[in-house]
């Protein structure tokens, strides 16, 4: 109930909001800012209520995925790079059609473990939309440029096809214009 009257007086400034952090991180014991963390077995079912309740009243603009690991969800992968998360769990099973964001891809939890192309690679086959980079952890001038290469090599290359890059633009785009 919270979250809805939140949400409801941003909506009302033609603010859009962001749910944060799928699949929930509420029983999270460690920061994914500075490593991998694994809530397997801390992590509930329940975490996903608020999620479906917003979804199901239409009150979601954009969801921001979380870096942790939940072998309940996917068994190699993080939030953030999981199909079975993402896809699997929030796209099909939650009915949810709108943008998903990551969280900053500079994270430890990602970067740490798995280098920029690979992390890109796999948040948008997950079916991440938006790839956030706060370039603060660890500032690099050039993490745009990069990123931009990186994907324009992985359409090239159809190691992301170029329909997910175009439904990610076509959600984004669709959030833009329900608040112009």
């Amino acid at each position: 109930m919270h979250a809805m009257e939140f949400i409801k007086a941003h909506h009302q400034q033609n603010i859009i909001t962001t749910l944060k952090h799928f699949p929930g991180h509420g029983s999270a014991v460690a920061d994914s800012h500075l490593g991998f963390v694994d809530v397997s077995t801390t992590w509930s079912e329940q975490e996903i209520i608020p999620y479906e309740d917003l979804i199901n009243h239409s009150k979601v603009d954009m969801i921001m995925t979380a870096h942790i690991f939940n072998a309940n969800l996917d068994e190699k992968l993080p939030a953030t790079l999981s199909y079975n998360t993402i896809t699997n769990s929030l796209r099909k099973k939650l009915n949810y059609n709108g943008v998903v964001v990551s969280d900053d891809m500079q994270m430890k939890a990602i970067s740490d473990h798995y280098g920029l192309e690979k992390a890109i690679t796999l948040a948008f086959n997950a079916g991440v939309d938006i790839l956030l980079f706060g370039n603060n952890l660890k500032y690099d001038p050039d993490i745009v440029t990069k990123t931009v290469n990186i994907v324009k090599q992985q359409i090239s290359d159809e190691i992301t096809p170029l329909h997910q890059i175009e439904k990610s633009w076509q959600r984004v785009m669709n959030l833009k214009q329900k608040y112009l």
